[in-house]
């Protein structure tokens, strides 16, 4: 499930968009491991409001095969309930949103206001002429999907437990993936991933909604539930 059928195409939709500022050495990953590293050190605690490596570490994400588990185990539910449509929860380039689109699933993608968010609502007007598909975060609460996914997202939440409730008020099930800690996932000393209390975050889950599923990926625990806000 990928957003084009190469990276290339991708890189050359950033630049597109980044014109003079777009770097060609960080779409090599080492190189961007460096900045990103720079950037967390610089930009920290402010580092998702400002980031432009962000950008090209979620690129290179999107293409690692990384998240595939994961979408196999969503799409084999939504088509085994007829859900079609769908919440990105943490969407952030967006890759997964235009993915999505393309196996015909109605997507919206939600996200902090960032440079993640811009460059999303950018591109999906340039490919699809398509500008209502992306909103921030806060917008979640007005709307209703049958079925809301975050994936690695949990790990980057301020407040794990207000974005649990919002994603179960949000959907009728919801896929969401635990993983582990480790400081050296992908990058040098930047953890973009800080280290979460499972148990509490299982707890704050059944509060919300009743687990039906569990799916694993390598470390990954893959868990969906039908939410216990019913409409």
């Amino acid at each position: 499930m990928r957003a084009y059928p190469d990276i290339e195409i991708a890189w050359q939709r950033l630049a597109t968009y980044l014109g003079a500022q777009f770097r060609r050495d960080l779409t090599d990953f080492d190189a961007l491991r460096v900045f990103l590293d720079r950037e967390w050190d610089c930009l920290t605690p402010n580092f998702y409001d400002h980031s432009i490596g962000y950008l090209y570490d979620l690129t290179h994400f999107h293409y690692m095969g990384i998240k595939d588990t994961f979408f196999r185990f969503l799409q084999g539910f939504a088509n085994e309930a007829g859900i079609t449509n769908v919440a990105d929860v943490g969407c952030g380039v967006a890759l997964d949103v235009q993915a999505l689109l393309a196996g015909g699933y109605d997507v919206h993608g939600y996200d902090l206001d960032n440079p993640c968010l811009d460059y999303a609502r950018w591109r999906l007007g340039r490919d699809l002429a398509d500008f209502g598909r992306i909103h921030t975060l806060d917008q979640l609460v007005d709307r209703r999907h049958q079925l809301a996914y975050a994936v690695d997202v949990l790990g980057h939440a301020d407040d794990p437990p207000r974005l649990i409730k919002m994603i179960f008020a949000s959907a009728d099930y919801v896929c969401l993936n635990l993983t582990p800690h480790d400081r050296r996932h992908r990058h040098g000393s930047a953890d973009l991933h800080p280290s979460l209390d499972h148990q509490t975050v299982l707890e704050d889950l059944t509060k919300h909604g009743d687990l039906i599923r569990l799916g694993a990926q390598d470390a990954n625990v893959i868990t969906l539930w039908r939410s216990a806000v019913q409409h």
